[in-house]
């Protein structure tokens, strides 16, 4: 079913999730306060509502119906004070869930005591996903769930190499769950106790930031 959201913020990061949003069908606003910029992109994203306004100003807000959409992302980048106004503006509005930029911890801090729903530091968390990814040999992939959870796309460590799921216990022993297994040259899985994992394999798991960093994935010489 098609929803409705807002984009403030037209940089990368927000003209990216326009893209995300416009292909899984829902109808989107984009708001950025340079006119240019807006003209700009307005041919690229034939299926979004562009428009050059400030969102600080509750009353563009308003006029433009904001209060009735379903979501919205305040992704402005380094104007820290826009980036507060607007998103007290939107919970001011009513719009049920806001994700913020923060570009420190005191912003993040600010916009989440103004009723931000969710804080994203995009260059922190994707720093911290590609040190993971290049710390280890076999990691391919490191997903930030939020909070404490996180999804890693591996292949087989040597340690668990001819082992069974029961073998390796991974859940009573390190607070892991094996997701998915994908053999080499076959299609992917949901595996059970006596799945086997070899050499070639390609594993989901997933568990807690703390375990999966303490694990054969990210710390092969297990600390």
């Amino acid at each position: 079913m098609s929803r409705q959201f807002v984009i403030i913020g037209l940089g990368r990061l927000g003209t990216a999730m326009i893209d995300t949003l416009v292909s899984l069908g829902h109808d989107v606003l984009g708001i950025d306060l340079d006119e240019d910029l807006v003209q700009d992109l307005a041919g690229n994203y034939p299926n979004a509502h562009l428009v050059a306004a400030d969102a600080t100003d509750d009353s563009v807000l308003r006029d433009l119906n904001v209060a009735n959409f379903d979501g919205a992302a305040v992704v402005i980048g380094e104007a820290m004070e826009a980036g507060i106004l607007a998103t007290a503006n939107l919970k001011e509005l009513g719009v049920p869930f806001v994700a913020a930029r923060a570009t420190s911890g005191l912003h993040g801090r600010v916009l989440e005591k103004i009723g931000a729903d969710r804080i994203i530091e995009p260059e922190k968390e994707m720093g911290a996903q590609l040190a993971r990814t290049i710390a280890s040999p076999v990691v391919l992939d490191y997903v930030d769930l939020g909070e404490d959870e996180a999804l890693i796309e591996s292949e087989v460590p040597e340690e668990w190499m001819g082992k069974s799921l029961t073998e390796l216990a991974l859940s009573r022993k390190s607070g892991l769950t094996i997701l998915a297994v994908k053999p080499k040259g076959r299609a992917g899985t949901i595996p059970k106790g006596d799945t086997v994992l070899n050499e070639g394999d390609v594993i989901v798991v997933g568990g807690s930031k703390k375990n999966l960093d303490k694990s054969k994935l990210l710390n092969p010489k297990g600390r």
